[in-house]
């Protein structure tokens, strides 16, 4: 039995071919053109993972940092950075409650719900806090969670079997809806010669609704610009975070940085 994402990162990039970075890509790019003051330069993707997205964005012209906790993810994502021949991006391993960064960034994206893994709420306030001051004034926080439906009606009542090729993920869910709290059972079967050989790893993530967001971001010195239901931009409808058919939410914040809120609490660090 391994932690989250010790043996995720060998076969990550496999079980999840099948993901569109690029109109994900397209979103970031359109919302980050649409609410940020002018084009922004430094990027910080929070929780990057394998840096699939942090290179598609590096591609297109952005300087990018990737931050993420596990060291097996990072390697895999200068594995690829390597193979894909760019260079203009740092990577810093760090949690994401207790990163720290050499200057100011334009703008911080976080997807993939890496905020639902933030299971305590003091995790996450200190991440929107380290956010907020490490964004310019003005600069502009996109991110993604888990809805609320995606637990009740996907986590809660099914499991999946993952084909990757030569590596298939069992994955089984267990969501209690008084606590919030989602965990993950993960067995990995990797093909090697005639045989079979299994590898098991947990994670866990806690539900976040949309309100608590909101409150949480303007806790934390942000003014809320929009929230989507997909990444066409569709504004939230009312039932939108149960009914199960939209699994992510979409957030866009701006930093509000005054003399009454200062920097909140940390030493501004300006590039």
């Amino acid at each position: 039995m391994y932690g989250s994402y010790e043996i995720t990162a060998e076969f990550y990039d496999s079980i999840n071919a099948h993901v569109d970075y690029t109109s994900w890509a397209d979103f970031i790019e359109k919302a980050l053109l649409l609410y940020c003051r002018e084009r922004p330069e430094l990027v910080l993707d929070l929780g990057c993972g394998t840096g699939t997205l942090t290179l598609e964005l590096a591609r297109r012209g952005y300087d990018m940092t990737g931050v993420d906790s596990s060291p097996e993810m990072l390697a895999k994502a200068r594995e690829n950075a390597e193979s894909a021949g760019i260079e203009n991006v740092l990577w810093l391993c760090q949690n994401m409650s207790a990163f720290e960064l050499y200057g100011t960034v334009d703008a911080v994206i976080s997807t993939c719900d890496s905020l639902n893994y933030l299971t305590k709420t003091d995790e996450l306030r200190r991440c929107l806090s380290l956010v907020h001051n490490y964004l310019v004034p003005d600069g502009v926080f996109i991110f993604d969670i888990a809805s609320r439906g995606r637990y009740t009606h996907v986590y809660k009542e099914r499991d999946f079997v993952i084909d990757g090729g030569d590596v298939y993920c069992g994955w089984q869910n267990f969501y209690n809806e008084r606590t919030g709290l989602a965990e993950f059972y993960l067995s990995y079967f990797v093909r090697e010669g005639e045989l079979w050989r299994r590898y098991d790893e947990t994670q866990r993530q806690r539900c976040r609704t949309v309100r608590s967001m909101k409150n949480e971001l303007s806790r934390a010195g942000f003014e809320v610009l929009g929230i989507f239901r997909d990444m066409s931009m569709t504004a939230l409808g009312k039932d939108d975070e149960d009914s199960g058919e939209y699994e992510r939410i979409y957030f866009a914040a701006r930093v509000k940085k005054t003399e009454k809120s200062g920097n909140n609490g940390f030493d501004l660090i300006e590039r």
